[in-house]
């Protein structure tokens, strides 16, 4: 696989954020609604690169101009984890870990963030990493229309 680097985004990495999101959901919660379409994602989250923190995770290292194979967003007042998705390649790997652990670092204070409640497998990795769940909704507030849960990453000091 090679060394995993993480570093920010910028906005040259948004058509790759947008393919990575759009395939991670699609191979990990088949059930979900496909929404929008490819060009749609694509101005979504070159809006976010610009107005959040955004990191990307590489592999093959940095000087060799290493492949993007995932995400982490933080919402501007770096108290939401918006979006953390990897290249379903390239799961089970490590880089969720590494991509939450430079958020983490970033940001010390708590963190809270949405995952699908039956996205059973986000739900166990933020767990593993001392995610709190706070409360679950029946998803009439998101777009999905899903039943969704509310996390709390706490402080890491």
């Amino acid at each position: 696989m090679g060394e995993i680097h993480i570093r920010l985004g910028h906005p040259d990495d948004s058509a790759r954020i947008a393919v990575i999101q759009r395939a991670s959901r699609a191979a990990a919660m088949p059930w979900l609604p496909v929404l929008h379409t490819p060009v749609q994602e694509f101005d979504f989250f070159s809006g976010l690169v610009e107005s959040t923190t955004t990191y990307v995770a590489e592999v093959g290292g940095a000087e060799l101009g290493g492949d993007v194979v995932g995400f982490a967003i933080v919402d501007a007042a770096g108290t939401e984890l918006e979006h953390l998705y990897l290249d379903p390649s390239f799961r089970r790997v490590g880089i969720g870990s590494a991509l939450l652990a430079r958020v983490r670092e970033t940001f010390d204070g708590p963190l809270e963030l949405w995952v699908f409640a039956d996205n059973v497998d986000a739900r166990a990795f933020y767990a593993a990493h001392g995610a709190q769940e706070l409360f679950s909704t029946d998803g009439s507030d998101n777009e999905e229309r899903t039943p969704d849960v509310r996390l709390l990453l706490p402080r890491l000091r």
